[in-house]
């Protein structure tokens, strides 16, 4: 007597040969129809001369844009001209003093002394001799107001008693600004000297009668 489950294993491999046998019986597919392929026009050459370019496209050209127009109001009217003070090439002259106001300092005693020298006179300070030659203002179309003077600075010691004065020796000579000593300075070991301003001598008083 055969079991079960060699009879289902039996019918399962003689249904799978018969299926074998008829996909094998079966004549292979035909290959598929071949697409007709169309052939390309033949293209016309142009006549001779001809542009081989496209033909222009006629764009029509836009109406301007009339623009709104202008009130008196809205125009300004043009600067004026610029007009010089004074000619061009016309040398600034400048107001002139016959005093000068100076300050000098002692560098070693830290003493310092603000004095006047009258233009052309020399005056001492100590071991030196101040002589100003020009003192002058800046003049009022000049931008910065300013005094400037020109003297010369000697260094000369007092003489011993008894013995003929020691030959003075320059220490400086040129202008001076007083709105910027260290410009021009007075270059000393011991003393310092810049100036303060330039103003006129005062007049004469007279005597009381």
């Amino acid at each position: 007597m055969v079991s079960r489950p060699t009879l289902r294993i039996a019918l399962q491999l003689a249904i799978a040969v018969g299926l074998a046998g008829a996909a094998a019986a079966q004549p292979p597919p035909a290959p598929p129809a071949p697409v007709p392929v169309e052939a390309a026009p033949k293209l016309t050459p142009p006549p001779k001369g001809a542009s081989e370019e496209a033909p222009p496209i006629d764009v029509p050209t836009p109406a301007p844009i009339a623009a709104p127009p202008i009130s008196e109001k809205e125009v300004a009217a043009a600067p004026p001209a610029p007009v010089d003070a004074k000619p061009a090439g016309v040398p600034v002259r400048r107001a002139r003093y016959d005093v000068a106001v100076i300050e000098a300092l002692d560098k070693v005693t830290a003493e310092s002394l603000r004095f006047e020298a009258a233009v052309g006179r020399p005056i001492r300070y100590k071991s030196l001799v101040f002589t100003v030659k020009a003192c002058e203002r800046s003049a009022p179309e000049e931008a910065i107001d300013d005094s400037i003077a020109y003297l010369t600075i000697d260094s000369q010691p007092r003489p011993a008693p008894g013995r003929p004065p020691l030959a003075p020796r320059q220490s400086f000579k040129g202008w001076m600004y007083a709105s910027s000593p260290g410009l021009h300075p007075l270059e000393h070991a011991v003393y310092d000297a810049w100036l303060i301003t330039c103003r006129a001598a005062a007049p004469p008083i007279a005597p009381a009668r």
